[in-house]
């Protein structure tokens, strides 16, 4: 299939375990990137380029969701994958430029819905380590394709 720009709009609030939510101990962030999408077979695929903070150079990322699966995997350097699968938990090591650190993502809620602007990801999830419940996460993903000539965003 051919690939298709696409405009990719991240909202993702983080709070520590256990803490109330409220505005105070929220962490939230938002990120607009662009990347190129396509599906095979029954998959999906986006890929993309993120700067992490701390990095020096950005990596390639891909997110790949088929059913009520999504899964996350940094490529390059320091390989890293984080799987979302709803009542599921997932284990790997996650790169820092301080050192490696194993998590285990607990999802919760993985929502996916496409429509004729595109796609929109929606998931809630728990991050651990060594069993201790260390954040508790709520991640929206909007994927919206994007005209060739002028940068407007289109159906997929």
């Amino acid at each position: 299939m051919e690939n298709q720009r696409v405009r990719l709009i991240f909202r993702i609030m983080n709070r520590p375990a256990g803490e109330p939510v409220s505005s105070e101990n929220a962490q939230c962030s938002c990120l607009e990137t662009e990347g190129m999408y396509y599906k095979r077979g029954d998959a999906h695929y986006c890929l993309y380029e993120e700067q992490p903070e701390g990095w020096e150079k950005p990596y390639n990322v891909m997110l790949k969701w088929k059913g009520t699966v999504l899964e996350r995997q940094i490529r390059g350097e320091k390989p890293f994958r984080m799987v979302f699968e709803p009542g599921t938990c997932h284990c790997d090591f996650y790169h820092t430029p301080y050192g490696n650190l194993l998590l285990d993502t607990e999802t919760d809620r993985l929502e996916i819905t496409e429509d004729g602007n595109g796609f929109f990801l929606e998931l809630e999830y728990g991050v651990k380590q060594e069993g201790q419940l260390v954040s508790e996460n709520r991640m929206e993903i909007h994927i919206l394709s994007m005209d060739g000539d002028n940068n407007e965003i289109r159906a997929l």
